[in-house]
């Protein structure tokens, strides 16, 4: 015998801005609508990463998926 499934319950309109929003857990209200982006932004995006071959610390440009060792020259993957 099949149970029938408790109905959805609509959603609430939203009004114009960002009323009603849900808010992130520590702020008293939600951001204002903005086309800027806010953040810090690193001026050298990149990661650290250690050769398989000799375990040599290296610093690797973002969007890289493979680099040269600087110290023993083995090809590594990101």
């Amino acid at each position: 015998m099949a149970t029938a499934k408790p109905k959805a319950k609509k959603g609430k309109k939203v009004t114009k801005g960002l009323e009603g929003v849900n808010v992130a857990m520590g702020r008293k209200k939600a951001p204002t609508k903005s086309g800027e982006v806010t953040g810090h932004m690193s001026p050298y995006p990149g990661a650290y990463y250690y050769c398989w071959g000799d375990g040599a610390l290296n610093w690797v440009p973002g969007g890289l998926t493979f680099f040269i060792c600087w110290n023993d020259g083995c090809i590594n993957r990101v």
